[in-house]
């Protein structure tokens, strides 16, 4: 009888070691998740103020650089 009673303990300490580990697996996933997520919107933004900033060069270099530049970065956090 006390054979029984040691295999069931360790039987549910194995699941729930195997449930801890699972969860913080699917942190981990998660975190790296969201990093990728804010990485591809930093790079979305910078895209648009660098398109602003060309554009903004096309039609009146110095100022329109500045300005396009800025308008790129609204559009970029808005979209």
């Amino acid at each position: 009888m006390a054979y029984s009673i040691l295999s069931l303990g360790n039987d549910t300490r194995k699941q729930a070691k195997s449930g801890l580990r699972d969860t913080a697996d699917r942190e981990a996933n998660r975190e790296a998740q969201n990093e990728s997520i804010k990485t591809a919107e930093k790079t979305q933004t910078m895209s648009a103020v660098g398109t602003g900033a060309a554009v903004g060069t096309m039609i009146a270099p110095g100022v329109g650089t500045a300005i396009g530049a800025g308008v790129g970065f609204i559009v970029g956090e808005l979209f």
